[in-house]
């Protein structure tokens, strides 16, 4: 009888029929290529013993000045920082107010007073008023550091503009006047200057409800119109328009006359840090109520806390020791494990309503994806950066690197990151480079690639100084040539399998230690978490896949292998051995059909022995016990007959069969603790059976 042998054809396939995919693999599942060859994928091992208790949505690794290794972990319910095996709870905090407006004012100062219930402001909190409040010739927006504390229900800010009269417990919130049958409002607020911009939004962010119209989010500013000027525009009255008609007259103040203010607190130190927090012209003594305002009163300042923030997504990243932190949406906090805080501190001075950021290189500018306006709105398409060296000022002059960008096409910013030569933002439709060109513009932006928008942002990465990414039908690269299309051969199993109401779960995970990018994302009819994964060897090309949740991933860094976690917000190490953790790996794969004879003729095979590797280089690992199944067809469209399994391990010289048929497939399996195998080619001894 004569011998023949099949050799494997490097990479899944799921594209092609399983006759054209001869000696291929079309069913795959924690494996890996190299060499051409496939093998077993690599283990995990727990990092931390406890889940984080929800789950984690971005991971960042660095090393502090003192050569701690740190641990960034952003998840759904808390900011954490993992150091020397121990994850300290770093979660922002924050509280909101609705009482009505009670500020102060002296004529010749810039310190504006306020009194609002129970605030228990401290010298480290930061309040933003989501309520725009005029007092005389001020007007009070947006984010402003505490600078006094002078009780448990008052304290004192610092206004830009100085006080010309005084004024005390007052404060007048806007106005609105709807009209029956009308979908423009009219707003009363004195001292807006607002300006009259095509293209600017102001917002209001605390949501008033009159005559059937509801007033929330961002507004362009109109003139008001009369009959003499159909645009008169002061700095008192404007006019916005509403998403609908007013369905009768109506007038009131927004947020119903209440002030509404979200306080932003930093927790601690409980001990004095110095000049103006410790005894210099205070008491000589700290209060268990917390650090002394100090220099010019003998007030001690409150302990003030909040409720933890949540967060449906984070970005991370660090400033030398200090790790920035940006819940999407949201404003920046810094944490540094040398201040003495136990939280995360907001960053008053930058953007508070950001899409994602990361770290401009070589100048170090902090980069704002998703940011604002200069009117303080959200825009989905502007991208904000700070000043070189200085994460914390974002002023616009001749004397700094701070500046802006408005993408001029797409409809959202989906993310960004830096690559090895530049900074690459995504829009939903199109990718653009930004490069440092000097002041005084700092960025030039230049469209790459159109139709290779981003799903997520964190489903692109950077491996080798390569760019990869999803798209919403593609995935792509972008390399020295420009954007390019990867050519996939398991694309109907993503793209046909993928739960497209939660692509924003889409999570790139690169492997450097494999020259692989892979991809997890939801499957329909899932439960919308991340469950099954796609991967590229991008040296050699190939592609498998298979399943496995991730939601976090961070490549090799100074904490060393890739880490990533699960759902349930475990972290894992991975390329550690070659178990699930404490469990058994269940890696497995599948050939498409080949032909034996050709397929001219019905043959019997009753002789078959795999070119097998048990174990590791090292033998360090376990020898495989593997099951190998085959089945055999007559005929491409018949229901395949089933021979095995059969076991073979180190020790097995051929295994006996009895298989009958014209094209053969072949399925090999391992679920044994700590083992490793590669296969090379299968031989096998054959006979003619007939025809038929």
């Amino acid at each position: 009888m004569p011998m023949t042998s099949v050799t494997l054809k490097p990479g899944v396939n799921t594209m092609m029929t399983l006759a054209q995919n001869e000696a291929g693999v079309s069913v795959s599942n924690l494996v890996r290529y190299q060499q051409g060859m496939i093998q077993k994928y690599g283990g995990w091992s727990q990092y931390y013993p406890v889940a984080i208790g929800s789950t984690i949505k971005e991971l960042w690794g660095w090393q502090g000045l003192t050569n701690n290794s740190y641990l960034g972990i952003g998840a759904t319910q808390s900011l954490s920082v993992l150091v020397s095996g121990t994850n300290t709870d770093i979660t922002p905090q924050a509280r909101t107010s609705n009482n009505p407006p009670n500020l102060s004012i002296s004529s010749g100062s810039n310190v504006v007073t306020v009194i609002d219930a129970n605030s228990s402001a401290t010298n480290f909190t930061t309040v933003y008023f989501n309520t725009p409040i005029s007092i005389g010739n001020l007007l009070l927006n947006g984010a402003y550091a505490v600078n006094t504390v002078l009780g448990s229900s008052n304290y004192t800010i610092l206004s830009s503009v100085v006080a010309s009269t005084t004024i005390t417990s007052s404060g007048v919130l806007p106005f609105f006047t709807v009209s029956s049958g009308s979908a423009l409002v009219t707003v009363t607020l004195s001292n807006n200057n607002f300006p009259l911009t095509q293209g600017l939004y102001q917002q209001f962010i605390a949501s008033t409800t009159l005559g059937g119209v509801t007033i929330q989010g961002p507004y362009s500013i109109r003139g008001v119109a009369t009959s003499s000027n159909p645009l008169v525009y002061d700095s008192t009255n404007f006019q916005i328009a509403a998403s609908n008609q007013g369905s009768s007259a109506a007038t009131g103040y927004m947020n119903s006359g209440n002030a509404q203010i979200n306080y932003f607190f930093t927790i601690g130190p409980p001990a004095s840090l110095g000049y103006g927090l410790s005894y210099y012209g205070g008491s000589s003594s700290v209060t268990s109520t917390g650090p002394l305002t100090g220099y010019g009163t003998n007030a001690a300042a409150p302990s003030g806390g909040g409720t933890a923030i949540t967060a449906t997504d984070w970005s991370l990243t660090n400033w030398g020791e200090t790790l920035l932190a940006c819940p999407s949406g949201g404003p920046v906090y810094s944490w540094s494990a040398g201040t003495g805080f136990s939280n995360a501190s907001v960053v008053t001075t930058a953007p508070f309503f950001n899409g994602g950021l990361f770290v401009s290189q070589p100048q170090q500018i902090l980069v704002l994806w998703g940011s604002v306006q200069s009117t303080g709105v959200k825009d989905p398409l502007v991208v904000r950066w700070s000043d070189a060296l200085d994460y914390t000022n974002y002023t616009v002059s001749s004397q700094t690197w701070a500046g802006s960008f408005h993408i001029p096409t797409g409809s959202i910013i989906k993310g960004g990151i830096q690559s090895a030569q530049q900074g690459i933002i995504w829009t939903d439709i199109d990718c653009y480079v930004m490069q440092n060109i000097g002041q005084p513009l700092v960025f030039g932006f230049n469209r790459v690639g159109s139709g290779c928008g981003l799903v997520g942002q964190h489903a692109m990465g950077v491996l080798n100084g390569g760019v990869y990414w999803m798209g919403f039908n593609n995935f792509f690269a972008l390399a020295n040539e420009g954007v390019a299309t990867l050519p996939c051969a398991v694309w109907n199993f993503v793209f046909q399998n993928i739960d497209t109401t939660n692509l924003s779960k889409v999570r790139c995970a690169t492997n450097s230690m494999f020259n692989e990018v892979a991809w997890f994302f939801p499957q329909i009819n899932g439960n919308g978490e991340n469950a099954l994964y796609v991967k590229l060897n991008v040296s050699e090309n190939e592609w498998d896949y298979g399943t496995l949740s991730r939601s976090a991933w961070i490549d090799v860094t100074v904490l060393g292998n890739p880490i990533g976690s699960d759902l349930t917000g475990t972290i894992y190490q991975h390329e550690i051995g070659y178990n699930a953790g404490t469990t058994a790996i269940d890696t497995s794969f599948q050939t498409g059909y080949w032909s034996i004879s050709d397929g001219n003729d019905l043959v019997t095979v009753d002789w078959i022995l795999p070119d097998m590797q048990f174990s590791n280089y090292s033998q360090t690992s376990t020898p495989s016990t593997l099951t190998l199944t085959f089945y055999a067809v007559d005929y491409i469209g018949d229901t395949p007959r089933t021979y095995g399994p059969y076991t073979f391990v180190q020790g097995t010289e051929y295994i006996n069969t009895r298989i009958r048929g014209r094209f053969l497939s072949c399925k090999v399996e391992g679920v044994d603790l700590n083992s490793f195998w590669r296969i090379g080619r299968i031989r096998y001894r054959f006979a003619p059976d007939g025809r038929r």
